[in-house]
C-alpha cells in the first residue's frame, strides 16, 4: 500500500511537470536541471538528496539585516547570465558587478560584456561553479553584526549542490565572517525591510516540517534580527510559492502587492493578503502603504514585483503586456525620487524574473543612518527633536558639518539644521515649534571622510518623513498691562511703574526686551526671560528725568518672543522745576515711590500746594499701622521721606506688600502699594 501511494505521488507529480512544461520556454525545457522547479530528475533526487550544510552558533553581536532598498556596493550575477546585457551595463554606470563564473569562462564573459558597454572598470569576477543562475534563492543573505556586514547560508531547498555553495564562496572572496542558519529556505521566498521585519509564503513551513513555526521564529531572531516574521499564504497558487513572484518590500513602510481582475478565481487570496499588510505596523510604527501592481498573469508575462532596487535606480521587468507602462507608473507612484527602468527580455516569467536572477551585495563600507520617524499627527510642542544613529562602517571619521536635519514647512523651501553629538553614535537636530495645523516634512543628512553621502530616508527630499503638528497644549500667548505708558514729570524726578507680562497659553514664552532708541530716561530692570503657561511676570521700569529739559519723549519697549514682536509704547512729557512750574501743576498727594520694588530703603515723595498739616503711614496688608515717617506741619512744596523698611520700635520688617498713606489736614488723600524684597 505504501509502495503504491508513493507511485501516485511520483505518477502526479511527472503529471504536474509535464503540464508545467507547455508554459516554460523551450531553452528551459532542453535544460531541465537549470529550471526554476525543481526537475524531474531532481524531483527522484530529492527524495534522498543530503545537503552538504554545516551549522553554526548565531552571531554573539547585535545582528540586523540588511534589505534591498539600503546601500549596495554591488549585484550578484552568474554567467551565463538569465538578464539582458543592458541591465549589466546601466548597473555597472555606478555599482559593481560581481559575477560568478566558472574560470575557463571569465575570458568569454569579459569579452561579452565589454562588447555590450558594460564598464569593466565596476566588474568583479568570482569563480565558482554553479548548477543554476538562480541566485537571488540560493546566493548569500547579508547581516549587519556590530558594524560589520556578514553573510548568513542556509540549506538551499533545491538538490544544487554548486548553488548550494555559493554564499560560502562570496564570503571568502568578500573576506567576511559567515554563519549557518539552520532552515531549508529560499531567496525568492524571503524579502525585510532592514529594520528587523521579514516575510515569507508558508513554503518556510511547508520544507521544514521538523521546525515549529516558534523553533523558526527563533532561528531567524537569532541568526538575522528579525522580530516580527510575516509568513502569509500564497496568493499566486503556482508551483513555486516564492513571494517576490506577488510581493515586494519598497521600503520599511511600503509593500507592493499584486492585483488580479475580480474574474480570477484568485482575487480574494491577492486581496486578503493586501488587507494583511494594510492593518500591520510597520516598524516605523505607522500601517504599511500598500501599493497595487496589476498582474493578471498569462503571455506575455507581468511579473512586475519580481523587480531589483539599487541605491537609487529600480529595475522592472518588461515583457511587452499591454500592462508594461502601467506598472512602471505605479513604481514612479511609489518611490519618487528613484530612477525607474524598464528591463524587457523574452525570457521573463510570471514565476521568475529580473529579481529572482540577481541579488544586492550589502556595501561593507555602509554609512548607517538609524532612525524612528516621526510621522502621522504630533502633538504641538516646543521643539521636535529628531535622534538618530550614524555609524559608519568604514571606520572614517564623520564630517561634522554635513549632519543635519533638513526640514520644509507646508510647501515652503528645505531648512537646514545642524545636528549635535550627543555621544555613543548618537546625533540629535531640533526643528523648531510650529503652528497648529502644519505639515512638516524632513529627512537626515550625513557624510564621512570615506566619501560616503546619505540621506534617511534613502531618497532624501523627494520622500521625506512627514507629521502633522495637530491640537495640543495651547500655544503661548502674550498679555500685557498695561498696553502703553503716559506718564507726566517734573526735571529732577525719579518714578517706578511697572509692566505685567502675563501667557495665558499653556506652553512656556521666551522673550527678549529692549528700547526702540536708547533713552536716558527710561530703564528695565530685566532684559530677558521665560514664564511659564499660566504664569505672569512683572517687569519694574524706572523712569528717572534727571539732565532731561522739559518736554515730550517717546520710545518704545520692544518684546521679542518666538513668534512675533509686541510693542509698548511709553510717551513721557517733562515739565519744568519742581519749585515752580511743578508745584502748579501738581496736586495735593503722594506722587511715587522710587524704588519699588526695595531692598532695604525706599523714597516716598508727596507734593503740597498749601501749608498744611500731614501725617505719612505705613499699613502692613492686614491694615496694622507699622510705622509713622510723619506727623506734623510742612510748607507748600515736593518733598521726599526715606523709610529704612523698619517699624516703629525699629523692627526690620520681612518681605511682602506695604502701604503708604498720606492724610493733609486729617484727610486721607491717597495710598501707594510698595514691595518690600529682603
Amino acid at each position: 500500500m505504501k509502495k503504491l501511494l508513493i507511485f501516485l505521488l511520483l505518477f502526479a507529480s511527472v503529471c504536474a511537470f509535464t503540464e508545467d512544461q507547455k508554459v516554460i520556454p523551450q531553452e528551459i525545457q532542453e535544460n531541465p536541471l537549470s529550471s526554476h522547479f525543481l526537475s524531474l530528475e531532481e524531483f527522484f533526487l530529492n527524495f534522498d538528496y543530503e545537503r552538504d550544510f554545516t551549522p553554526t552558533d548565531p552571531p554573539t553581536g547585535d545582528v540586523r539585516q540588511t534589505s534591498e532598498f539600503e546601500q549596495m556596493e554591488g549585484v550578484l550575477v552568474v554567467y551565463p547570465l538569465g538578464v539582458p546585457y543592458n541591465l549589466i551595463a546601466e548597473i555597472s554606470e555606478d555599482t559593481k558587478v560581481y559575477t560568478i563564473v566558472a574560470s575557463y569562462q571569465q575570458s568569454q564573459c569579459e569579452n561579452n560584456y565589454q562588447n555590450n558597454g558594460v564598464n569593466l572598470a565596476n566588474c568583479e569576477f568570482i569563480n565558482a561553479s554553479t548548477n543554476s543562475y538562480w541566485v537571488r534563492d540560493f546566493g548569500p543573505w547579508f547581516i549587519a553584526e556590530d558594524d560589520q556586514i556578514a553573510i548568513v547560508d542556509f540549506p538551499y531547498n533545491r538538490p544544487r549542490p554548486f548553488d548550494d555553495e555559493i554564499p560560502i564562496e562570496v564570503a571568502n572572496y568578500l573576506g567576511i565572517d559567515l554563519y549557518g542558519m539552520d532552515i531549508e529556505h529560499t531567496g525568492g521566498n524571503y524579502m525585510c525591510d532592514g529594520n528587523y521585519v521579514g516575510a515569507s509564503t508558508d513554503l518556510v513551513y511547508d520544507e521544514n516540517p521538523s521546525l515549529t513555526p516558534a523553533q523558526i521564529e527563533q532561528l531567524v531572531l537569532d541568526f538575522l534580527g528579525i522580530q516580527e516574521y510575516h509568513v502569509t499564504l500564497d496568493p499566486l497558487d503556482d508551483y513555486i510559492k516564492h513571494i517576490d513572484c506577488w510581493g515586494k518590500f519598497l521600503d520599511v513602510d511600503k509593500v507592493l502587492i499584486g492585483e488580479v481582475p475580480e474574474t480570477d478565481y484568485r482575487y480574494e487570496d491577492f486581496e486578503a493578503v493586501a488587507d494583511y499588510f494594510v492593518a500591520q505596523t510597520s516598524a516605523w510604527g505607522n500601517n504599511y502603504q500598500v501599493y497595487r501592481v496589476y498582474t493578471p498573469g498569462g503571455n506575455p508575462a507581468t511579473p512586475y514585483t519580481n523587480s531589483l532596487i539599487v541605491n537609487n535606480k529600480v529595475f522592472v521587468p518588461q515583457t511587452g503586456s499591454q500592462w508594461d507602462d502601467e506598472a512602471l507608473q505605479t513604481y514612479e507612484q511609489a518611490m519618487p525620487g528613484y530612477e525607474i527602468f524598464g528591463i524587457y527580455s523574452t525570457g521573463w516569467l510570471n514565476t521568475d524574473a529580473l529579481h529572482c536572477r540577481t541579488r544586492g551585495v550589502a556595501d561593507r563600507n555602509m554609512l548607517y543612518v538609524e532612525h524612528q520617524p516621526l510621522w502621522g499627527n504630533q502633538e504641538y510642542r516646543t521643539e521636535f527633536e529628531i535622534m538618530a544613529k550614524i555609524i559608519p562602517f568604514s571606520d572614517e571619521a564623520l564630517i561634522m558639518d554635513s549632519l543635519q536635519v533638513i526640514y520644509q514647512i507646508d510647501d515652503g523651501n528645505f531648512i537646514a539644521v545642524q545636528m549635535t553629538d550627543n555621544g555613543n553614535d548618537t546625533y540629535s537636530g531640533i526643528i523648531p515649534a510650529q503652528p497648529i495645523g502644519t505639515e512638516v516634512s524632513y529627512f537626515i543628512h550625513a557624510a564621512d571622510e570615506s566619501g560616503k553621502n546619505v540621506f534617511h530616508p534613502f531618497i532624501g527630499a523627494a520622500d521625506p518623513h512627514q507629521f502633522t503638528v495637530i491640537t495640543g497644549p495651547t500655544p503661548a500667548e502674550l498679555v500685557l498691562d498695561p498696553a502703553f505708558f503716559e506718564l507726566e514729570m517734573s526735571v529732577d524726578e525719579t518714578l517706578t511703574e511697572e509692566l505685567q507680562m502675563k501667557n495665558i497659553g499653556e506652553t512656556t514664552l521666551t522673550f527678549d526686551l529692549e528700547l526702540s532708541e536708547p533713552v536716558n530716561w527710561l530703564e528695565l530692570d530685566l532684559f530677558s526671560g521665560e514664564i511659564a503657561g499660566g504664569d505672569s511676570l512683572l517687569i519694574q521700569l524706572t523712569f528717572d528725568t534727571n539732565a532731561i529739559i522739559a518736554g515730550d519723549y517717546e520710545c518704545d519697549i520692544i518684546i521679542s518672543d518666538d513668534r512675533e514682536e509686541t510693542l509698548v509704547p511709553v510717551l513721557l512729557s517733562v515739565i519744568g522745576t519742581e519749585t515752580e512750574e511743578f508745584l502748579k501743576a501738581e496736586k495735593n498727594g503722594l506722587i511715587g515711590i522710587y524704588p519699588n520694588p526695595f531692598n532695604p530703603t525706599t523714597q516716598i515723595k508727596f507734593s503740597l500746594q498749601k501749608d498744611a498739616d500731614i501725617t505719612l503711614q505705613v499699613f502692613n496688608v492686614k491694615g496694622q499701622l507699622v510705622k509713622t515717617l510723619f506727623n506734623g506741619k510742612k510748607t507748600a512744596g515736593f518733598y521726599s521721606i526715606v523709610w529704612d523698611g523698619n517699624s516703629n520700635n525699629g523692627e526690620s520688617l520681612s518681605s511682602g506688600i506695604y502701604f503708604s498713606m498720606l492724610k493733609i489736614d486729617n484727610e486721607i488723600f491717597n495710598t501707594k502699594k510698595m514691595i518690600m524684597l529682603k
